[in-house]
């Protein structure tokens, strides 16, 4: 315990010196955090409330929903808690710099464990609180709760996020230690499917076992909101326990945190009992590398011979990018995630029957579909693409001796880039339209906005990458969040809101018949048009102007 005492100490000196971090920091870029923060913030405020004056104006239908929406939140969140607690445990735990460190001191490896799950709750947890204090500030405000509403939220958001993080702990200890590391992608793609397909059974099953009372008719207009008010769910104990102390029912209000608080403890038990067994052969195995035994990359070669059109050098800078990235799990278990996620959600979109509602309800979910999407790609070349030259490192200098021109060096960062955007997006997208039934001009202009904002992004992110090259520093978070990421995500999102904000309005018009059909097909070739424009723009003079950066720089 003296040794936890004195790690949480030691973090929390680091956290006094942010202020100074901060000072470091361009202006622009703190300005800008904060004001998109705030705007944020306000949105979903603003969505959460018109959601909830929406249901309270189906009478009967919004008072026993409105409740129980409390549990079908929580239970989301608690998934993505989960994941996300997934990659930061295992960033913290066994690619971090400073275990060496750390395992090299006189602490116990169980200090070590249970601090590492707790900075693992912080690190996962600040997208939780972004998303739970405006949906409970506009609950507070729809049903004119007190302030300390929100306390009470607070108190019970630290145990069950710290439960959540034991959770993804737990199956981080676990995974390195016993899954072979060239078989993870596919044991995760594999676990991904199987607990998706264990939830969509479950919800049948619930649907089933109420199929007498009236949650089957709330359960059809919601689906899982029935398995989201099961008793032995932690997302129903919070759920309930918030209720209940706003109630006035203190006791039971109560029970629940301490039955919250007893699970978050007995899941640090859990750490420290597993991770005092498996962990170090697994952080042996990670900093071992594949160990001995090597099979011939059978994949990756065919990948190559697949290549064949392309030039030599081309081919050979692109299959270097593509072993770098393939070697890091904490990089393709992100995409993973992200994508993968979105492809399940809109693989399911009939299950929840999105594609039986009204043609400008249908128009929206489509577009929405849409954001999301190009949001991803917006973070993917943010965190991948535009970073890629500066990661070469000192080691540059190789590369401009090599029998190619650094013209040809961007042009491999581009199509590489390019086509997997193209191809996820693509993808996404199309599952998407076709899963919502879409009429075919809706569907080519989804497609359509995707491959732009896919092509803009990729030399975007690639152009700037190589205006602000930054040799010297090795870690990509911080070539992120430089002045040149940041202003590469600005722009990302300027254009990404430019590419759908106009189609959709115009889509939704005619879809609420404001428009006709004619008004419609000339608004769309003048938008495809402008798409295009714009697109060349955003892609070609950022590129344009990283040629001439490199071509002048000195190595």
């Amino acid at each position: 315990m003296n040794g936890l005492i004195t790690l949480l100490r030691y973090r929390w000196r680091a956290a006094a010196h942010i202020g100074e971090l901060l000072r470091e920091q361009s202006l622009f870029k703190v300005g800008f955090i904060a004001l998109f923060a705030l705007g944020m913030i306000a949105g979903l405020w603003g969505l959460f409330l018109h959601g909830f004056t929406f249901l309270d104006k189906l009478g009967g239908v919004g008072l026993i929903v409105i409740p129980r929406l409390f549990s079908l939140f929580f239970l989301g969140l608690s998934f993505m808690l989960v994941l996300s607690s997934l990659l930061s445990t295992y960033t913290t735990l066994y690619r971090s710099d400073e275990m060496p460190f750390l395992l090299l001191k006189p602490l116990n490896l169980t200090d070590i464990l249970v601090f590492k799950h707790l900075e693992s709750a912080f690190y996962s947890s600040w997208a939780f609180f972004f998303v739970i204090i405006p949906f409970v500030g506009a609950y507070a405000w729809y049903d004119r709760m007190p302030w300390y509403f929100s306390i009470y939220t607070l108190l019970f958001a630290v145990p069950f996020v710290g439960f959540c993080a034991g959770v993804g702990t737990l199956v981080t200890l676990l995974f390195v230690r016993w899954v072979p590391r060239r078989t993870r992608p596919l044991v995760a793609m594999g676990v991904l499917v199987l607990l998706t397909w264990a939830g969509l059974s479950l919800t049948s099953h619930a649907r089933l076992a109420g199929a007498d009372d009236s949650m089957l008719m709330l359960d059809r207009l919601i689906p899982g909101l029935k398995l989201a008010s099961h008793p032995l769910l932690p997302s129903w104990w919070m759920a309930e326990g918030i209720l209940a102390l706003s109630r006035g029912q203190w006791m039971r209000g109560l029970l629940l945190w301490n039955v919250l608080l007893a699970h978050w403890l007995f899941a640090a038990l859990a750490v420290e009992a597993v991770g005092r067994r498996v962990f170090y052969e697994g952080w042996q195995r990670v900093v071992a590398g594949a160990g001995s035994v090597r099979r011939a990359p059978v994949m990756l070669v065919r990948f190559e011979r697949a290549l064949t059109f392309l030039p030599g050098d081309l081919r050979c800078l692109i299959m270097k990018d593509l072993r770098l990235f393939l070697r890091d799990p904490q990089q393709w278990m992100q995409v993973l995630i992200f994508f993968g996620l979105l492809g399940l959600y809109f693989m399911n979109l009939r299950t929840l029957h999105y594609h039986r509602l009204a043609p400008e309800w249908k128009n929206l979910i489509g577009f929405l579909n849409v954001f999301s999407t190009s949001a991803v790609l917006c973070s993917l070349g943010s965190r991948f693409v535009y970073p890629q030259m500066s990661l070469e490192g000192q080691a540059f200098w190789i590369i401009g001796m090599a029998p190619t021109a650094m013209k040809r060096v961007l042009k491999a960062k581009f199509v590489s880039a390019c086509a997997a955007m193209l191809v996820i997006s693509m993808g996404l997208i199309l599952i998407s339209v076709r899963m919502l039934g879409l009429p075919p001009l809706t569907q080519a202009v989804a497609c359509a906005i995707a491959a732009a904002v896919a092509l803009a992004i990729a030399g975007l992110s690639t152009g700037l990458g190589a205006v602000f090259l930054d040799l010297r520093q090795r870690n990509p978070a911080a070539i992120v969040s430089s002045f040149g990421g940041t202003l590469n995500l600005v722009l990302s999102l300027c254009f990404m809101l430019c590419a759908i904000l106009p189609f959709g309005a115009l889509f939704h018009f005619y879809s609420l018949d404001r428009i006709g059909p004619s008004a419609l097909h000339k608004g769309v070739w003048a938008g495809l048009a402008a798409l295009a424009a714009l697109t060349w723009a955003t892609a070609a003079l950022p590129l344009y102007v990283g040629r001439k950066s490199l071509e002048t720089r000195e190595y």
